[in-house]
């Protein structure tokens, strides 16, 4: 591992020490703040609408003007609006922060096409799936120690728990920012200066103008992938900030033990990451997508009939081999399909793949905002009608999606 692939693995992992401590209370720290669910799913979804601003933009800018200068000024952007959640004394100011920080993640499509360009045919399975595990590694015990500093550090206090927990992130964030600023190499060989960045309007018409270009373009199989992840997202979106309420306030699970199951799992995930990688380069993406795609609805339905921490820890197992296998089994595959120039777009567009999240939304992609922003909008609504409603939801839609997945996914006859 050297070179970009290597900055951008150390950086994702001292990212995942970050984010791990503190989002997978995100859901509780709302209510602490005095919100409700429907507070938790507005939240969430000012996040996703905000994201639709300039998403097109990263995208498009990555494509014409290079990678690396936008994933730098973003990340420090991203990393100065974790403070409104380390300073947040009421839920309307945490909403603010996740609005910013929605705003500014229209770096994620120009790092992803630095790490797929990175990668050669044949070595992006194992090279995807690497570059998850090794953060996953590092990063495991944090939720564990952010459920520690509720339970047992401020005895159940909640709220300086987790302005500790965001205080760490903004620091390490800026660590990350300085570190992708220096070291990452660009991959774009050219410079398309048409079009300057100093001109708003005219950079945000002409990166909507080309979305409608990039998805006119896109291969039947690219636009297949398009439906089924704006369906799972809308599907995903309605259940996922409420996995940890529904464990803590149905089940009867402590900060803690959420994440206890988080290590647990976070672990599993890792030991099985490379594995999964080396069977999505020998046997292909889509053969591994649809022999892990019938794990997600089956984890989704079992859910709601938990009584235990068991009963949680194998629920949350056979969602994470399907968690596991679709990033880089979807990305494999989106990089089979698209060449270098056209990357950042497409990947701006459509992301690469949505897993079942049982903290954040599903989103890094411009078709994902919107089912996003609706889900968990009507999310809360539909949990505070009865708390088992979001999953009757997600476990009739994903089986609806594995069919989709069956018929229309095909691999390409030459990656490129």
């Amino acid at each position: 591992m050297k070179g970009n692939i290597l900055v951008l693995t150390v950086c994702r992992t001292v990212w995942s020490i970050s984010q791990s401590i503190a989002w997978p209370y995100f859901s509780l720290f709302v209510l602490a703040l005095g919100g409700s669910a429907k507070e938790i799913g507005l939240i969430t979804a000012i996040g996703g609408m905000a994201g639709l601003i300039l998403y097109p933009v990263g995208g498009y800018v990555a494509d014409r003007r290079g990678r690396v200068r936008l994933v730098g000024l973003s990340t420090f952007l991203y990393a100065f609006s974790i403070l409104f959640s380390a300073v947040a004394w009421r839920w309307e100011v945490l909403a603010l922060g996740q609005f910013i920080q929605g705003l500014v993640t229209f770096y994620v499509p120009a790092m992803n096409a630095i790490m797929a360009d990175s990668l050669p045919p044949g070595q992006r399975g194992i090279g995807f799936a690497t570059t998850m595990a090794i953060p996953g590694a590092v990063g495991i015990i944090m939720p564990y120690v952010g459920g520690h500093l509720i339970d047992n550090v401020y005895g159940g206090e909640l709220l300086p728990a987790m302005r500790i927990s965001y205080s760490i992130s903004f620091v390490l964030g800026i660590v990350v920012a300085i570190v992708r600023t220096k070291f990452l190499k660009e991959t774009l060989s050219s410079d398309i200066s048409d079009i300057s960045v100093d001109n708003l309007p005219l950079l945000l018409k002409e990166s909507y103008r080309s979305v409608w270009e990039t998805l006119k373009w896109l291969p039947s199989t690219l636009r297949s992938v398009a439906v089924i992840e704006v369906v799972t997202t809308l599907l995903v979106s309605i259940a996922a900030p409420f996995w940890v309420v529904y464990a803590n306030q149905i089940i009867g699970l402590r900060a803690s033990e959420w994440g206890t199951l988080m290590l647990l799992v976070g672990t599993f995930r890792i030991a099985i990451s490379i594995p999964m990688g080396y069977l999505i380069d020998r046997y292909g993406p889509r053969k591994m997508i649809l022999s892990t795609t019938p794990l997600a609805p089956i984890a989704a339905g079992l859910f709601i009939f938990c009584e235990s921490f068991t009963h949680l820890l194998i629920i949350l197992l056979i969602l994470a081999i399907y968690n596991t296998v679709t990033w880089p089994a979807y990305s494999t595959l989106m990089a089979n399909y698209i060449p270098t120039e056209r990357r950042g777009r497409v990947l701006s567009i459509l992301g690469q793949g949505v897993a079942v999240t049982t903290g954040g939304l599903p989103m890094g992609a411009l078709l994902l905002f919107i089912p996003a922003t609706v889900g968990s909008l009507s999310g809360g609504l539909i949990y505070d009608l009865n708390p088992k409603y979001p999953w009757y939801i997600l476990t009739a839609g994903l089986i609806i999606c594995v069919l989709l997945t069956a018929k229309f996914i095909k691999e390409p006859k030459t990656p490129q």
